[in-house]
């Protein structure tokens, strides 16, 4: 997210902005992403649309991704790590026990060691996310 994520520790910045972050996304309390760094990143777009996408992970493999109704996708070449940017990481959550916020990350397990698991955040369930670059649309 670069300038666009707002760290764990300018969280209560951010809830004193009543969610808006300085770039202008808003928070959402109930679906929060964090990416490998420990900021916190305005939700990405997707699901991808159906079409053809130019991906690659900035390793070896650079493919078309195709995407049909209903969310079915294949590579044209390789398989999901292949295209995956091993460094980069990100994590949905979403709270479970009231109040369960941001401020319950431990700012200490971040960085996230490249291909590592996102950390869990106290009171809330977390879905880890591999990070795909897309370079291209197809037209």
């Amino acid at each position: 997210p670069g300038p666009m994520g707002v760290h764990l520790r300018d969280y209560p910045m951010l809830e004193k902005a009543g969610g808006r972050a300085r770039s202008g996304w808003e928070f959402d309390a109930n679906d929060w992403w964090l990416e490998e760094h420990g900021l916190i990143m305005p939700k990405p777009d997707f699901p991808l649309p159906p079409g053809r996408y130019i991906v690659t992970g900035d390793r070896e493999v650079t493919t078309t991704l195709s995407v049909r109704e209903g969310g079915v996708w294949e590579l044209a070449e390789g398989t999901l790590y292949d295209v995956t940017h091993l460094p980069c990481r990100a994590a949905r959550y979403s709270p479970m026990d009231k109040g369960a916020t941001p401020a319950n990350a431990n700012a200490a397990e971040f960085p996230v060691t490249p291909g590592a698991k996102m950390p869990s955040v106290r009171g809330c369930k977390g879905q880890d996310y591999a990070v795909v670059f897309v370079i291209a649309i197809e037209q």
